[in-house]
């Protein structure tokens, strides 16, 4: 990623949320990453930030997002560098039509929202245009349903505490949950270790409730037995071999095999 944007000849990335700066769900971790970015300074309007009612006085803020508020002070305050590219940090902004110009896409017009006094914003019927000359589509990090399993609609997450799955309010015994599912599309990868170890915990302290049946000494074995033909270590290597090659033959390193079958017969030219 660095390395792309060494060589990126864009000079200024707008970074754009409906809310304020309080209620922004990135990590602070993930914010001051930003600020490591080489020859890139990152800028923040405090008239912006001002908007916010909760950042004049964030000390009943969460932890996080009170860090969060603190790192985007200080960038508010810091002087222009003169960086070759730049990074803004807007708020309170959100997209509502795209603009034209000589048949392609030309600028992103956004409406200035405000706070409605219940956690969202409203529109203020004032709008911005920002030149753009690229849109993507996101495929989005909402979770979705998973039949036979509870589902927050409002979060997207599975009901959950400290990793034990909830229905209606109660644990279900047995039942788990980790990552984006659990706790929503934040965090960097390091994010993931504390959330994993959070239900691994819950788990082993069920643990003695939940083993009713003995379990075996061999899992391959049981597995076989249950019609299950598990891939061993030796198909793993295979796998990783024929992702090699398919890297290879694109002219690039690895590349993942897309789908069951394809690892399933890169896993069965194992050499036992």
């Amino acid at each position: 990623a660095l390395a792309a944007l060494a060589e990126s000849r864009v000079a200024e990335v707008h970074m754009v949320g409906r809310r304020g700066p309080s209620q922004a769900r990135f990590t602070t971790k993930e914010l001051r990453e930003l600020g490591s970015l080489p020859d890139t300074e990152v800028v923040v309007d405090p008239a912006e930030l001002a908007l916010d009612p909760a950042f004049a006085d964030p000390s009943a803020l969460p932890a996080a997002q009170r860090r969060n508020v603190e790192v985007l002070r200080g960038w508010a305050a810091t002087p222009p560098r003169g960086a070759a590219r730049r990074i803004r940090l807007r708020f309170f902004l959100r997209p509502v039509e795209l603009l034209a110009a000589d048949g392609r896409v030309g600028a992103v017009r956004f409406e200035r929202t405000a706070p409605d006094g219940s956690g969202g914003v409203t529109g203020t019927g004032r709008y911005e245009d920002v030149a753009a000359q690229l849109v993507l589509r996101s495929v989005g990090y909402r979770g979705v349903p998973l039949e036979g399993l509870p589902f927050d609609a409002g979060t997207g997450t599975v009901p959950h505490r400290e990793g034990r799955v909830l229905r209606d309010g109660a644990i279900a015994p047995g039942e788990y949950v980790a990552g984006w599912i659990k706790r929503g599309p934040t965090g960097v990868i390091g994010t993931n270790r504390p959330c994993a170890k959070e239900t691994v915990t819950s788990l082993l302290a069920d643990a003695p409730a939940l083993v009713h049946d003995p379990v075996p000494d061999d899992a391959v074995a049981a597995l076989r037995a249950e019609g299950v033909e598990p891939v061993e270590w030796a198909g793993w290597q295979a796998i990783e071999r024929a992702e090699a090659e398919l890297g290879a033959s694109l002219g690039r390193s690895v590349v993942k095999l897309p789908d069951w079958e394809s690892l399933r017969t890169a896993a069965r030219t194992a050499v036992s």
